[in-house]
């Protein structure tokens, strides 16, 4: 199979065997496996010599970005896709994407995923939809996202817009995809096979960044999104582009609120009031919950409600 797939790799000595053969199942050479350890701090580098996959140890944590950037510099295939060690692909997702790349010339394939993960249930398979690159812009950041272990880049494509951001610790994905999707990368979608987005309660995880890293990740996104709408709106192309970014705005107080600090809510919502979008609430529900006890105490009542679910789930 013409694909790298790249692991970045810590603390992930209990997943991280899982990940690489989940890749070798699906036909990448072992070879072709490439996993840096983000600081030598557990058994990670014994599980994966075990397996036969490439293995690159930094003696010193310096962040997932940094650790993917290294190893695409080793990929000498035509594709890559960055799977995250607790994570992996299943059902011929790879050949799927890799078949999708070569069929459309695409430089980016999204493929189907679900959530799973320890004391919770399997997830519904979530299947991309066909958009335009527009529409696929604001869909990404507003309603739906696709985790790297069901997509994949063509390298040189990935190359060209510059690699991972090395400054982000949250959204690096997403801010990945954004900047490819400004750049007007070509996607293809996949039916095939399914990438398994793991859950599970390590303090090390991304999704456990501190609110500084969010609302900074926020800033770079909203950056390069702003320049897109100004551009569109110069050259007589854009919708409701503008709008929609105040919505995004508007998401983003609350996501602040509900981390406490209200002074980064207040900032985003005067963004979002600057580009058009006077409605309290990003979406119908948030709307009508604001309408009642007002965006601070909402976003909070909306946060503890999900912590709640997720800790039935784990149950």
């Amino acid at each position: 199979m013409n694909l790298s797939v790249v692991i970045p790799a810590y603390r992930s000595e209990r997943w991280v065997g899982r990940a690489i053969r989940s890749a070798l199942a699906e036909g990448v050479a072992d070879r072709n496996v490439i996993v840096v350890e983000d600081g030598v701090l557990d058994g990670t580098a014994q599980v994966v010599q075990a397996t036969g996959a490439r293995l690159t140890s930094l003696q010193r944590n310096g962040g997932a970005p940094h650790a993917r950037n290294l190893g695409l510099a080793q990929v000498d295939t035509d594709y890559v896709m960055f799977l995250d060690a607790d994570d992996y692909v299943e059902n011929g997702l790879l050949a799927g994407l890799v078949g999708a790349l070569e069929r459309e010339r695409a430089d980016v394939a999204i493929g189907p995923w679900v959530y799973d993960g320890d004391g919770r249930e399997r997830g519904m398979l979530r299947q991309p939809p066909a958009l335009d690159n527009a529409e696929r812009i604001f869909h990404w950041v507003m309603h739906a996202f696709f985790p790297p272990c069901c997509i994949a880049w063509r390298a040189d494509a990935i190359r060209a817009i510059g690699g991972w951001d090395e400054r982000l610790r949250k959204d690096q994905d997403g801010e990945l995809v954004i900047r490819a999707l400004i750049r007007d990368l070509k996607v293809a979608v996949s039916e095939q096979g399914n990438g398994v987005y793991w859950q599970h309660d390590s303090p090390h995880r991304v999704t456990k960044a501190q609110i500084k890293d969010v609302m900074y990740a926020a800033d770079v996104v909203f950056a390069q999104l702003e320049g897109w709408v100004r551009s569109r709106i110069a050259n007589g192309s854009a919708g409701d582009e503008r709008v929609s970014l105040g919505r995004f705005c508007c998401k983003t107080a609350w996501v602040a609120y509900a981390y406490g600090d209200s002074a980064a809510g207040a900032k985003w919502s005067a963004k979002a009031r600057e580009l058009g979008f006077h409605n309290r609430g990003y979406n119908y529900r948030s709307a009508l919950l604001a309408s009642v006890l007002g965006i601070r105490i909402s976003s909070r009542i909306k946060a503890s409600t999900r912590l709640v679910y997720r800790r039935i789930a784990q149950r």
